[in-house]
């Protein structure tokens, strides 16, 4: 991804810019992103995939997108250690729209996900890179880089999310 390799340095967002920012309260946490962005704009999707494999690496970049709107929530690239993962995952992984993240959830394994190191890109979206690993023992899954949709865009998805769910009431 172009915009991680020119971004505007490491930082650690403070209250008031959790508090201003959707996107820097989204990131910035010790978890999988996958929870986080389905309750906030509901169903998500992996549009846009595109995987290749390295040795022992394999490399998904993908665009998460709202089910309802269709529209950008997120751009991720994934550097996966497949060989540390059940065959199955791997399988889905390169043939379904599914979230890594919910993969991960759906196959029970349980993830430590490394303090992320946010960052800002050139044209103003926040993102984080940050590992994933295997909780008992330690052992690799995923070097992850996310960066978010612009804070407007992201606002407006949520509320559309938010305003579908109040009529289901």
């Amino acid at each position: 991804m172009s915009e991680t390799t020119q971004s505007k340095g490491i930082f650690v967002p403070t209250q008031t810019q959790c508090a201003q920012s959707l996107s820097l309260r989204l990131l910035a946490h010790r978890g999988l992103m996958t929870p986080r962005l389905t309750a906030t704009f509901g169903a998500m999707k992996a549009d846009n995939v595109a995987i290749t494999q390295r040795d022992q690496r394999l490399t998904r970049t993908s665009h998460l997108a709202s089910v309802a709107s269709g529209e950008t929530v997120l751009h991720a690239e994934l550097s996966i250690v497949f060989e540390n993962l059940p065959e199955m995952l791997v399988s889905q992984l390169r043939g379904t729209f599914t979230l890594f993240g919910q993969l991960l959830l759906d196959h029970k394994i349980d993830v430590s996900v490394a303090e992320p190191q946010i960052f800002e890109t050139p044209d103003g979206c926040f993102g984080r890179r940050t590992k994933i690993t295997e909780t008992s023992g330690g052992i690799p899954i995923c070097d992850v880089v996310e960066i978010m949709s612009h804070d407007r865009l992201l606002s407006v998805i949520a509320q559309r999310y938010g305003d579908l769910e109040q009529s289901k009431m």
